[in-house]
């Protein structure tokens, strides 16, 4: 019976590295062939970011054109941020604790009326934004974001409000990462490892995507399966009362019973884990997963929600599934945990002509 399986040991995978290195060196008639790799997931899970870490892990990163043109777009997301939450603030029943951030709410609300709000910021702007920011009822209502509508990347883009503003700004790699521009129709990165090309299918998350995937990706090499697991307690952008990891679940559950992909490396990353350790201190995973009887302890819920995944398997299938823990927006890990994804593709591959 298979099962979920962490990153190889060391050892193992060292070994098996240099059998692989060896038989890309023999390959002389190309029988190895390019790998395609399918990334999927459900809406504001995480996969352009994991794209967005490939361009910058194997291919030249992004331009100073590409990352000034990414500034109008990280202005719009803070003051469309701040104002979602001034909008369920009111509708929580909060009230600003002074009269002068009336005034800056409709400022901020000016700004989006008169498409303003992803020109560069003012000094008055920032202070603007500050003042909102600190006030004590915005801070109970962003606690609260689970029950509304808003991107995780407002108070990342928040805290580095004066290095985002100066008017040398030019953003960041870590910026580039946090923020959002859904994904819609297909998006390939093509890049080569140890010599052997891989080919990377990214496709929209949301609901109206989901129809163009599957019959265009038959047995490709290997499905990157991506779940926000920080998502346990929220709905879905596109109705707002769908649970957003019954969604993920039901299509991951999809994903591995389908024809399709029969032949294909399966691999699972359970992504947000930073979110996810952050929440789990005030809100329990028995929120959607009633039979779980643990503590809110991150080993114990993450032990759990991998034995949840394996159960999922079909019965009697002996296909593992390659599991990571993630944070799609650290550099360093999602480094070493492409690399395992590329070791394991390879390996599958060569173990169909027996060589591993």
């Amino acid at each position: 019976m298979g099962s979920i399986c962490a990153t190889p040991e060391l050892r193992k995978q060292n070994q098996v590295s240099k059998q692989i290195d060896k038989k890309i060196r023999n390959d002389e008639h190309g029988s190895i062939g390019d790998q395609k790799l399918l990334l999927l997931g459900t809406g504001e899970c995480g996969k352009s970011t994991i794209i967005k870490q490939m361009q910058i892990l194997h291919r030249e990163g992004f331009s100073q054109a590409e990352r000034t043109n990414m500034k109008p777009i990280i202005n719009s997301t803070i003051i469309v941020g701040i104002r979602t939450i001034i909008e369920a603030m009111t509708k929580f029943g909060y009230f600003f604790s002074q009269e002068q951030l009336e005034v800056d709410a409709k400022f901020i609300e000016n700004l989006i009326k008169t498409e303003k709000d992803a020109l560069p910021f003012t000094e008055e702007t920032v202070k603007i934004l500050k003042r909102l920011w600190t006030d004590k009822n915005v801070e109970m209502t962003f606690a609260r974001k689970s029950d509304y509508q808003l991107n995780d990347n407002i108070s990342y883009f928040m805290e580095a409000i004066d290095r985002v503003a100066a008017k040398d700004y030019m953003p960041t790699n870590s910026d580039l990462l946090n923020i959002r521009v859904p994904t819609s129709g297909v998006v390939q990165i093509n890049f080569p490892v140890k010599g052997v090309m891989f080919r990377v299918v990214d496709v929209g998350g949301q609901r109206s995507e989901r129809r163009k995937w599957i019959h265009l990706f038959e047995n490709v090499d290997a499905v990157i399966y991506i779940v926000a697991i920080n998502e346990f307690d929220q709905t879905l952008l596109e109705d707002g009362q769908t649970n957003r990891l019954s969604e993920s679940i039901e299509l991951f559950k999809h994903i591995i019973a389908t024809r399709w992909f029969i032949k294909s490396a399966i691999i699972l990353f359970l992504n947000k884990r930073d979110l996810f350790e952050q929440k789990i201190r005030h809100a329990s995973i028995k929120l959607y997963f009633k039979d779980y009887k643990g503590s809110n302890s991150y080993e114990e819920c993450m032990a759990y929600i991998k034995e949840y995944f394996d159960s999922l398997r079909v019965r009697g299938e002996s296909k593992s599934i390659y599991l990571h823990e993630t944070c799609a927006t650290d550099t360093k890990q999602i480094e070493q945990i492409i690399d395992s994804v590329m070791f394991t593709v390879l390996e599958k591959n060569f173990k169909k002509t027996a060589i591993v």
